[in-house]
Protein backbone atom coordinates (compact mmCIF):
# COMPACT_ATOMS: atom_id res chain seq x y z
CA UNK A 1 0.00 0.00 0.00
CA UNK A 2 1.23 3.47 -0.93
CA UNK A 3 2.89 5.20 2.10
CA UNK A 4 1.10 8.76 2.48
CA UNK A 5 -2.09 6.05 2.95
CA UNK A 6 -1.04 4.99 5.88
CA UNK A 7 -0.32 8.00 7.90
CA UNK A 8 -0.87 7.90 11.55
CA UNK A 9 -4.21 10.05 11.56
CA UNK A 10 -6.71 11.65 8.59
CA UNK A 11 -9.29 14.64 8.69
CA UNK A 12 -12.42 12.71 9.24
CA UNK A 13 -14.29 14.15 5.45
CA UNK A 14 -11.02 12.71 3.96
CA UNK A 15 -10.71 9.48 4.40
CA UNK A 16 -7.62 7.06 2.79
CA UNK A 17 -8.59 5.19 -0.23
CA UNK A 18 -6.71 2.24 1.61
CA UNK A 19 -5.88 -1.04 -0.28
CA UNK A 20 -8.56 -3.83 0.49
CA UNK A 21 -7.30 -6.66 2.65
CA UNK A 22 -9.10 -9.45 0.58
CA UNK A 23 -9.10 -8.36 -3.07
CA UNK A 24 -5.52 -6.16 -3.14
CA UNK A 25 -7.27 -4.65 -5.76
CA UNK A 26 -10.10 -2.31 -4.96
CA UNK A 27 -9.89 0.69 -2.60
CA UNK A 28 -12.21 0.48 0.65
CA UNK A 29 -15.23 3.32 1.04
CA UNK A 30 -16.47 4.42 3.69
CA UNK A 31 -20.30 3.39 4.36
CA UNK A 32 -22.25 6.36 5.86
CA UNK A 33 -20.88 8.24 8.19
CA UNK A 34 -18.09 7.82 11.16
CA UNK A 35 -19.78 7.58 14.63
CA UNK A 36 -17.63 9.55 16.44
CA UNK A 37 -18.25 10.02 20.31
CA UNK A 38 -16.96 12.30 22.81
CA UNK A 39 -14.49 10.69 25.21
CA UNK A 40 -15.95 10.78 29.31
CA UNK A 41 -13.53 13.36 30.04
CA UNK A 42 -14.57 15.26 27.06
CA UNK A 43 -17.92 14.66 27.80
CA UNK A 44 -17.67 15.83 31.43
CA UNK A 45 -15.77 19.06 30.45
CA UNK A 46 -17.94 20.54 27.94
CA UNK A 47 -19.38 23.46 29.42
CA UNK A 48 -16.54 24.42 31.65
CA UNK A 49 -15.22 28.24 30.70
CA UNK A 50 -11.50 26.76 30.03
CA UNK A 51 -12.91 24.71 27.42
CA UNK A 52 -12.24 24.96 23.86
CA UNK A 53 -12.45 22.54 21.05
CA UNK A 54 -9.02 21.48 20.76
CA UNK A 55 -9.15 20.13 24.09
CA UNK A 56 -11.61 17.26 22.75
CA UNK A 57 -11.13 13.75 22.19
CA UNK A 58 -13.33 11.25 20.79
CA UNK A 59 -13.60 7.65 20.29
CA UNK A 60 -14.75 6.55 16.67
CA UNK A 61 -15.74 3.72 14.51
CA UNK A 62 -17.11 3.09 10.94
CA UNK A 63 -17.50 0.53 7.98
CA UNK A 64 -15.92 0.31 5.10
CA UNK A 65 -16.20 -1.33 2.02
CA UNK A 66 -14.24 -2.31 -1.08
CA UNK A 67 -15.65 -0.94 -4.33
CA UNK A 68 -14.40 -4.25 -6.20
CA UNK A 69 -14.95 -7.48 -4.44
CA UNK A 70 -17.40 -5.77 -1.48
CA UNK A 71 -15.29 -6.92 1.14
CA UNK A 72 -16.44 -5.26 4.62
CA UNK A 73 -13.90 -3.77 6.80
CA UNK A 74 -14.32 -2.08 10.64
CA UNK A 75 -12.27 0.28 11.68
CA UNK A 76 -11.99 2.37 15.08
CA UNK A 77 -9.69 4.48 17.07
CA UNK A 78 -9.33 7.89 18.73
CA UNK A 79 -9.40 11.08 17.48
CA UNK A 80 -9.13 14.77 18.34
CA UNK A 81 -9.64 18.56 17.05
CA UNK A 82 -7.48 20.55 15.25
CA UNK A 83 -7.05 24.06 14.76
CA UNK A 84 -6.10 25.99 11.18
CA UNK A 85 -6.46 29.24 9.34
CA UNK A 86 -7.48 30.11 6.28
CA UNK A 87 -8.85 33.28 4.36
CA UNK A 88 -12.15 33.02 6.39
CA UNK A 89 -10.73 32.95 9.52
CA UNK A 90 -10.22 29.89 12.19
CA UNK A 91 -11.44 26.69 11.70
CA UNK A 92 -11.58 23.62 13.47
CA UNK A 93 -10.99 19.63 11.57
CA UNK A 94 -12.11 16.32 13.39
CA UNK A 95 -8.61 14.15 12.68
CA UNK A 96 -9.03 10.36 13.26
CA UNK A 97 -6.29 7.75 14.57
CA UNK A 98 -7.32 4.75 13.26
CA UNK A 99 -6.16 1.82 16.11
CA UNK A 100 -7.40 -1.25 14.50
CA UNK A 101 -8.97 -2.57 11.37
CA UNK A 102 -10.93 -6.11 11.07
CA UNK A 103 -9.81 -8.05 8.71
CA UNK A 104 -6.76 -6.34 8.92
CA UNK A 105 -5.16 -4.12 5.89
CA UNK A 106 -1.75 -5.57 4.58
CA UNK A 107 0.87 -2.98 5.17
CA UNK A 108 3.01 -4.99 2.53
CA UNK A 109 2.33 -7.54 -0.46
CA UNK A 110 5.35 -8.57 -1.53
CA UNK A 111 5.49 -10.04 -4.69
CA UNK A 112 6.57 -13.47 -4.00
CA UNK A 113 6.35 -17.00 -5.46
CA UNK A 114 4.25 -19.93 -3.34
CA UNK A 115 7.24 -20.96 -1.16
CA UNK A 116 6.75 -18.79 1.28
CA UNK A 117 6.35 -20.70 4.70
CA UNK A 118 3.06 -20.50 6.25
CA UNK A 119 4.59 -19.08 9.80
CA UNK A 120 5.99 -16.43 8.11
CA UNK A 121 2.64 -15.02 6.70
CA UNK A 122 1.18 -15.70 9.64
CA UNK A 123 3.78 -13.73 12.00
CA UNK A 124 3.49 -11.24 8.71
CA UNK A 125 -0.08 -10.64 9.50
CA UNK A 126 0.81 -10.25 13.45
CA UNK A 127 2.73 -7.69 12.59
CA UNK A 128 -0.38 -6.02 10.15
CA UNK A 129 -2.74 -5.80 13.09
CA UNK A 130 -0.84 -4.33 15.78
CA UNK A 131 0.89 -1.53 12.88
CA UNK A 132 -2.20 0.93 13.88
CA UNK A 133 -1.83 0.77 17.50
CA UNK A 134 1.33 -0.73 18.66
CA UNK A 135 4.47 0.42 16.50
CA UNK A 136 7.11 -1.46 19.10
CA UNK A 137 5.14 -4.69 19.02
CA UNK A 138 4.82 -4.39 15.45
CA UNK A 139 8.50 -4.93 14.63
CA UNK A 140 9.15 -6.97 17.37
CA UNK A 141 6.74 -9.19 15.15
CA UNK A 142 9.09 -8.18 11.83
CA UNK A 143 11.98 -9.43 14.05
CA UNK A 144 9.99 -13.08 14.67
CA UNK A 145 9.04 -13.05 10.71
CA UNK A 146 13.06 -13.54 10.74
CA UNK A 147 13.06 -16.56 13.13
CA UNK A 148 10.52 -18.39 10.66
CA UNK A 149 12.67 -17.62 7.26
CA UNK A 150 15.64 -18.64 8.88
CA UNK A 151 14.42 -22.21 9.86
CA UNK A 152 13.20 -22.27 6.25
CA UNK A 153 16.28 -22.12 5.09
CA UNK A 154 17.63 -24.44 7.14
CA UNK A 155 19.27 -22.64 9.76
CA UNK A 156 19.67 -24.21 13.08
CA UNK A 157 17.86 -22.87 16.10
CA UNK A 158 20.03 -24.23 18.74
CA UNK A 159 23.82 -24.85 18.85
CA UNK A 160 25.15 -28.66 19.28
CA UNK A 161 24.89 -28.45 23.00
CA UNK A 162 21.30 -27.57 22.54
CA UNK A 163 21.62 -23.90 23.80
CA UNK A 164 19.31 -21.69 21.86
CA UNK A 165 21.18 -19.30 19.03
CA UNK A 166 20.25 -15.91 19.26
CA UNK A 167 18.88 -14.45 16.29
CA UNK A 168 22.32 -12.97 15.16
CA UNK A 169 24.07 -15.90 15.57
CA UNK A 170 21.27 -17.40 13.64
CA UNK A 171 21.78 -14.87 10.84
CA UNK A 172 25.15 -15.05 10.66
CA UNK A 173 25.30 -18.92 9.77
CA UNK A 174 23.99 -17.59 6.38
CA UNK A 175 27.71 -17.68 4.86
CA UNK A 176 26.72 -18.35 1.03
CA UNK A 177 27.86 -14.54 -0.31
CA UNK A 178 24.22 -14.86 -2.69
CA UNK A 179 22.96 -14.30 0.89
CA UNK A 180 25.19 -11.02 1.68
CA UNK A 181 22.82 -8.29 0.51
CA UNK A 182 19.70 -9.82 2.57
CA UNK A 183 21.78 -10.55 5.69
CA UNK A 184 22.49 -6.81 5.68
CA UNK A 185 18.94 -6.72 5.75
CA UNK A 186 18.13 -9.01 8.06
CA UNK A 187 20.48 -7.07 10.76
CA UNK A 188 18.91 -3.91 10.46
CA UNK A 189 15.56 -5.64 10.77
CA UNK A 190 17.22 -7.08 14.62
CA UNK A 191 18.50 -3.80 15.28
CA UNK A 192 14.72 -2.52 14.79
CA UNK A 193 13.34 -4.96 16.31
CA UNK A 194 15.55 -4.57 19.97
CA UNK A 195 14.57 -1.07 20.00
CA UNK A 196 10.87 -2.62 20.24
CA UNK A 197 12.16 -4.92 22.73
CA UNK A 198 13.16 -2.27 24.65
CA UNK A 199 9.96 0.04 23.96
CA UNK A 200 11.60 3.86 24.99
CA UNK A 201 12.67 5.36 21.78
CA UNK A 202 9.18 5.84 20.80
CA UNK A 203 9.16 4.10 17.08
CA UNK A 204 7.91 6.74 14.21
CA UNK A 205 5.01 6.07 11.23
CA UNK A 206 7.88 6.90 8.60
CA UNK A 207 10.17 4.24 10.53
CA UNK A 208 7.82 1.76 10.94
CA UNK A 209 7.27 1.88 7.49
CA UNK A 210 10.46 1.79 6.61
CA UNK A 211 11.08 -1.64 8.74
CA UNK A 212 8.24 -2.96 6.69
CA UNK A 213 9.56 -1.89 3.43
CA UNK A 214 12.90 -4.03 4.04
CA UNK A 215 11.21 -7.30 5.49
CA UNK A 216 9.44 -7.00 1.69
CA UNK A 217 12.94 -6.50 0.52
CA UNK A 218 13.73 -9.92 2.06
CA UNK A 219 10.90 -11.89 0.92
CA UNK A 220 11.83 -11.23 -2.27
CA UNK A 221 14.85 -11.65 -2.97
CA UNK A 222 14.54 -14.97 -0.72
CA UNK A 223 11.24 -15.93 -3.04
CA UNK A 224 11.37 -14.33 -6.15
CA UNK A 225 8.40 -14.71 -7.97
CA UNK A 226 9.30 -15.55 -11.79
CA UNK A 227 7.34 -13.92 -14.50
CA UNK A 228 5.06 -16.47 -16.30
CA UNK A 229 6.07 -15.94 -20.20
CA UNK A 230 3.92 -18.56 -21.66
CA UNK A 231 1.98 -16.53 -23.59
CA UNK A 232 5.03 -15.10 -25.14
CA UNK A 233 7.04 -18.13 -25.74
CA UNK A 234 4.01 -20.02 -27.39
CA UNK A 235 3.39 -16.98 -30.04
CA UNK A 236 6.94 -17.14 -30.71
CA UNK A 237 7.57 -20.59 -31.70
CA UNK A 238 3.82 -19.90 -33.71
CA UNK A 239 5.89 -17.40 -35.56
CA UNK A 240 8.72 -19.02 -36.04
CA UNK A 241 6.82 -21.80 -37.66
CA UNK A 242 4.26 -20.06 -39.78
CA UNK A 243 7.91 -17.81 -40.50
CA UNK A 244 5.89 -14.72 -39.86
CA UNK A 245 2.55 -13.41 -38.43
CA UNK A 246 0.64 -15.61 -40.99
CA UNK A 247 1.24 -19.15 -42.47
CA UNK A 248 3.29 -18.57 -45.29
Amino acid sequence: MEPKYLAQSFVADNVPPWQCPNCCDGRLKLVGNFVVKDDAATARSWGEEWFEPEHAHYVFNGLLQCANCSEHVVVCGDGFVEEDYDEEGRKYYTVLTPKFFYPTLKIITPNTNEKVPDEVMAFLEKAFQVFWCDADASVNRLRTVLEYILDDLGVVRENGKGDRLDLSSRISKLTDPKFDQVKAAMTSIRHMGNDGSHGSIGIERRELLAAFAVVNYCLEQLYPKIPDHTAVLEFVEKVNKQKGFRPK
